[in-house]
C-alpha cells in the first residue's frame, strides 16, 4: 500500500498553487508583492513599537549658569587648561566660551591647544592652529578687519558651533590702557 495521495488530489493541489506560480514568474508582480509584504511587515512591528517616549522636565537638574564678566586678554591666558583645577576657556568673536568638558581638544597636547586661554578667531577663521595668528595679551583685541569673505564666513561657522556645545561665560575687552588710548585718539580725531 502506497501513503501517496491519489493523483487528483496531487493535481488539485498544484491547481491551488498555480496563480501563486505565475505571480512569481512575472517580475512586476512580484515587485507589487514585495512592496505589500514590505507595508504589512512594517505595520506589524510598528504596532508592537512603543514610540519614544514623551518629553519630561522630571530628574532634569538646572544647569548652573557662570556669571558672566568681562574678560583682557591678559586675564584670559590664566584658564589655559595647565591648571586642572582652574576651567578652560576661548573667546571667538568677542564671546569667552567655557570649554573644559573638550579639555582633550582644547587642553595641554590637545589639537587646539594653542588657543586656550586666548582669542581663537583668527586662527579659526584663517583655518591656521599657529601662535603666529594669536595677539600679544597685553595689545588691543584683534579687530578682524582685514579677513575675506571667506573667512568670515568660517569664522561665522565656528562662532554658531562654539554658541551651540558651550556655555559663554564672558566677553573679551581690551585691557584699560589700550581702551584708554583708543579713547584719546578718537577725542583727537
Amino acid at each position: 500500500m502506497s501513503h501517496l495521495p491519489p493523483a487528483d488530489t496531487a493535481q488539485s493541489f498544484l491547481r491551488v498553487f498555480e496563480p501563486l506560480s505565475r505571480t512569481l514568474e512575472n517580475p512586476v508582480a512580484l515587485g507589487f508583492l514585495g512592496l505589500a509584504a514590505f507595508f504589512v511587515v512594517r505595520s506589524v512591528v510598528a504596532s508592537y513599537s512603543k514610540g519614544p517616549e514623551p518629553f519630561s522636565m522630571k530628574g532634569v537638574q538646572q544647569a548652573s549658569v557662570p556669571a558672566q564678566r568681562d574678560f583682557t586678554p591678559r586675564e584670559l591666558a590664566a584658564f589655559d587648561g595647565k591648571d586642572e583645577s582652574t576651567p578652560l576657556y576661548i573667546a571667538v568673536k568677542g564671546t569667552v566660551y567655557d570649554v573644559s568638558k573638550s579639555r582633550g581638544f582644547y587642553g595641554p597636547g590637545g589639537a587646539y591647544a594653542n588657543f586656550s586661554g586666548r582669542d581663537a578667531s583668527r586662527g579659526l577663521a584663517v583655518s591656521s592652529f599657529g601662535t603666529e595668528v594669536l595677539a600679544d595679551l597685553d595689545g588691543p583685541i584683534d579687530t578682524l578687519d582685514d579677513l575675506d569673505k571667506t573667512e568670515i564666513d568660517s569664522l561665522d561657522e565656528w562662532a554658531t558651533f562654539f554658541a551651540g556645545k558651550y556655555v559663554p561665560v564672558g566677553r573679551l575687552v581690551n585691557p584699560p590702557e589700550v581702551a584708554a588710548a583708543a579713547s584719546e585718539s578718537k577725542k583727537e580725531a
